[in-house]
């Protein structure tokens, strides 16, 4: 039994009221969403993973194109605002979201964020070797 059907049998039966029947039924579609939303994430990880090459930053758009294929402004595309909206509210989230499942580092803000996995750290040179050298004179 569903839950909607578990609902609406105590609705019958007078045990809930036609208000709680509302709010929980309202509960219950947004988790049904969210679980499907979770599922398109989840599926795009594998295809993700076999786009993006280890130690290579990546752009959104690029990983949009690269993945679902949905072309942005900056790869010459002139897009509608329908088109627009459903990059921008749907399909970057879903990209950005399976980006987090699988660990990704994300680099710089706004239009200049860049992510990549798999990148070995950086490794930064020390003055340690020029300060003893400088001590000994």
């Amino acid at each position: 039994m569903t839950n909607l059907k578990a609902l609406t049998t105590l609705l019958a039966g007078g045990v809930i009221t036609q208000s709680e029947f509302d709010r929980f039924e309202k509960r219950v579609s947004r988790a049904q969403a969210k679980a499907a939303e979770q599922a398109e994430i989840q599926a795009l990880v594998q295809p993700l993973r076999e786009f993006m090459e280890a130690d290579v930053q990546y752009k959104i758009s690029d990983l949009v194109l690269g993945v679902l294929g949905i072309k942005a402004p900056c790869h010459g595309y002139k897009e509608t605002k329908e088109e627009q909206k459903h990059r921008d509210g749907v399909a970057k989230p879903r990209i950005i979201g399976a980006l987090e499942i699988l660990g990704a580092s994300k680099y710089g803000s706004g239009a200049q964020t860049r992510y990549s996995f798999g990148e070995a750290a950086p490794e930064f040179e020390t003055n340690a070797g020029d300060e003893e050298e400088s001590a000994e004179s």
